[in-house]
């Protein structure tokens, strides 16, 4: 009999939109997944954890912003699986609101901030986080992506 394998349930990002429209994003570095690609501020929900709170704790860990529960409201919910066969649930949280100015708090991580129009992406950028940012803009709630 095989082993049973359990889901994983993945806060995928933030989509973080300053006055200009422009989205925040970050240039992975030595993670394992999509180095050299840009992605959205995000990780998993960590036990005990509901998505928003993760998104308040990435926001902080990761670019050192302060954001409120009440300031994130889902943008976009993707399902996909990954590299080794895992379904994952991808839950994107949008928010204009935030204090502080971002930061690369995790340098080990990331090489980079940018900002970038939704509708002007870099090529290079993570292929579901540039699903998820794409379909909030066109006001599409859920998605599945193929590998």
């Amino acid at each position: 009999m095989s082993e049973l394998r359990r889901s994983s349930v993945v806060f995928a990002g933030l989509v973080i939109e300053d006055e200009e429209a422009r989205v925040l994003f970050m240039r992975r570095a030595n993670t394992g997944f999509a180095d050299g690609l840009w992605s959205l501020p995000g990780g998993r929900v960590e036990h005990g954890e509901l998505v928003n709170q993760a998104g308040v704790r990435e926001a902080w860990e990761e670019v050192g912003l302060h954001v409120q529960l009440e300031d994130l409201h889902t943008a976009h919910v993707l399902n996909t699986i990954s590299d080794d066969g895992t379904p994952v649930i991808g839950w994107y949280l949008h928010t204009t609101q935030w204090k502080g100015t971002p930061e690369n708090r995790e340098p080990h991580l990331c090489s980079e901030l940018a900002w970038f129009p939704p509708d002007a992406m870099d090529p290079q950028t993570e292929h579901t986080d540039l699903t998820a940012v794409r379909a909030w803009k066109q006001g599409t709630a859920t998605g599945w992506h193929a590998r």
